[in-house]
């Protein structure tokens, strides 16, 4: 049964956790946040169990990050107390759980999100979702059979400064035809974190387009794949290069991907060599002038725009407009509010990251080479 939206109560997300690492606990602490301190009065969410392969984890996890509960259970809008499972299985079938976000490690999203997925439980699952397209694909077709939401958690489309971005440059065109995007997403590990960090495991499926990758491919997905002019016409050439580490993951990687009905390009870089400088992670460049994007590749909070003084010329700008976007959550709530809505609205995909931007940028992904280990992919 869907909700009223014109109720006056809000809608009440029911979430249930899976894996008690570092990405968990950031959403789990977002959900804390009052959802109308960013400005929403229609959703709020709850988190009633939280899942570990160890219940000490899973208890100590409630006790330290939700110890009362989530946003709508601290409000009174949710009375449903968070408990810990020693097992995936123990959310999954809990009754009052009706969303499932998943945190786990990368090799383990396909199997847990299945388990979720027939358990017939809505699903967000942290990026990236699967190791392949075929994965994926298998997930959408059980989602769509079973009747539930299903969403790689992209968090980056849904922050407010880049929806800020889009309107700038799609929508206001504040900087004429896009031409180029320019974007590096990247950190300092080799030889400084250990060869079983996840980054840099094979037994994990780490790797630097995996996981820094989808950041640079948000960019060019949402404003040169998705731009009206386009058609959601799929790039015509993708071109990547990739060095592969001594655990066999890839060490660095760089994407090149072309649209020509834009007459546009789009260049992204991701590395464990060389963290992205704050200065500048993301330069996107259109024929009357250009967006600057500071601070993190995953989590933009500000952004300038340099016009030029003649198009025609070129080279010579005015000085730069800084547009502030900055908000206090981490970011996660973002994603988890556009969530919550399908999930009231009785919609299976998201209309902003439907299961088809998933698959395509899975194939992306795929380009350079890289394979895994020889078991971790459980669908070809």
């Amino acid at each position: 049964m869907t909700h009223n939206a014109t109720e006056s109560t809000p809608y009440v997300a029911q979430w249930g956790i899976l894996g008690c690492g570092w990405i968990s606990s950031e959403f789990a602490k977002d959900l804390c946040r009052s959802p109308a301190g960013r400005g929403a009065s229609d959703i709020s969410h709850a988190i009633v169990a939280v899942g570990s392969r160890s219940q000490a984890k899973a208890d100590a996890f409630v006790a330290e990050f939700v110890p009362r509960g989530a946003a709508a259970q601290v409000d009174g809008l949710c009375k449903v107390e968070p408990r810990g499972h020693g097992s995936y299985a123990g959310v999954v079938n809990a009754p009052n759980v009706h969303i499932v976000y998943i945190g786990t490690t990368t090799s383990a999203h396909y199997d847990d999100a299945r388990l979720v997925l027939e358990a017939s439980k809505h699903c967000l699952v942290e990026k990236p979702a699967t190791l392949n397209a075929a994965e994926w694909a298998d997930l959408s077709t059980l989602a769509k059979k079973q009747g539930v939401f299903l969403m790689e958690g992209v968090w980056t489309r849904f922050n407010p400064c880049f929806l800020a971005i889009e309107k700038a440059i799609l929508h206001d065109n504040v900087i004429g035809d896009i031409r180029c995007i320019y974007s590096d997403n990247s950190l300092d590990w080799h030889n400084k974190k250990p060869d079983s960090t996840r980054m840099l495991s094979a037994e994990q499926a780490g790797g630097s387009v995996l996981d820094l990758g989808p950041y640079p491919l948000v960019y060019t997905m949402m404003l040169m794949y998705r731009h009206p002019k386009n058609g959601l016409t799929p790039p015509a050439q993708v071109g990547s290069t990739m060095m592969l580490s001594r655990t066999g993951v890839d060490l660095a990687s760089s994407v090149t991907l072309t649209f020509p009905q834009l007459e546009a390009i789009a260049y992204l870089t991701m590395n464990s060599l060389s963290s992205t400088p704050k200065q500048l992670h993301t330069r996107i460049v259109g024929t009357t002038g250009e967006i600057l994007i500071k601070g993190w590749t995953s989590r933009p909070s500000k952004f300038w725009i340099r016009r030029l003084v003649d198009p025609a010329e070129g080279g010579v700008f005015l000085e730069d407009e800084e547009v502030d976007c900055a908000f206090d959550e981490f970011g996660l709530c973002f994603e988890a509010d556009a969530v919550a809505r399908c999930v009231r609205d009785g919609l299976l995909e998201c209309p902003r990251l439907p299961h088809e931007d998933t698959l395509m940028t899975m194939g992306v992904r795929k380009q350079g080479g890289y394979e895994f280990l020889p078991g971790l992919e459980k669908v070809k």
